[in-house]
């Protein structure tokens, strides 16, 4: 495991725990809830992955947007607002550290993808493309991810990346809370 990979785990662990804990004790998902839930999502993306793809090359990022707003063509939710948003100002190290949440999203999405077509009736893979982004793959993407990790032994490199997960946990929390999905 590299040093950068337990310093994230580590220093992400309490805000993983804090919004999980918070998504599940959500009521029973609705139609509103999930795109609710979709639109917080597109804004907490949009705020995130142009900051992580000034320093890494991210091919998939083009896709979860293009997926999150199919997925909300698909509910007929509407248009939805796309004013300009804060990106994240990251440092070179501090990529790494939002991207460790972002990817690490997918492995929730799946469970969550399940969730919302049990709740919703809805048929497998409708309206929930972004949630099962990379389907079966997302088990190896992710261990694929973990492998890319640089070794950081600079101790302000370790720092930037976790102040960046930190931040990019927080982009999700706040965009959660604006748009009711959960409550603080």
């Amino acid at each position: 495991m590299s040093s950068l990979l337990a310093a994230l785990r580590q220093c992400t662990a309490p805000l993983h725990a804090r919004l999980d804990a918070a998504l599940s004790a959500a009521e029973p998902p609705t139609r509103a809830s999930y795109v609710a839930f979709l639109r917080a999502t597109l804004t907490a993306q949009r705020r995130v992955l142009p900051a992580i793809g000034r320093w890494i090359a991210r091919p998939d990022d083009a896709e979860r947007l293009a997926s999150l707003r199919a997925d909300l063509a698909a509910l007929d939710a509407g248009p939805h607002d796309e004013a300009p948003v804060d990106e994240l100002a990251l440092p070179p190290a501090g990529a790494y550290g939002a991207a460790y949440v972002v990817e690490g999203s997918t492995l929730g999405g799946l469970v969550l993808a399940e969730r919302f077509e049990h709740a919703l009736g809805l048929p497998p893979e409708t309206a929930t493309r972004y949630l099962r982004l990379h389907g079966r793959d997302t088990a190896a993407r992710w261990r694929a991810f973990l492998a890319e990790l640089p070794e950081v032994a600079d101790p302000i490199a370790r720092e930037d990346a976790c102040q960046a997960a930190i931040a990019a946990f927080e982009a999700y929390r706040a965009a959660f809370v604006a748009h009711g999905v959960i409550r603080e």
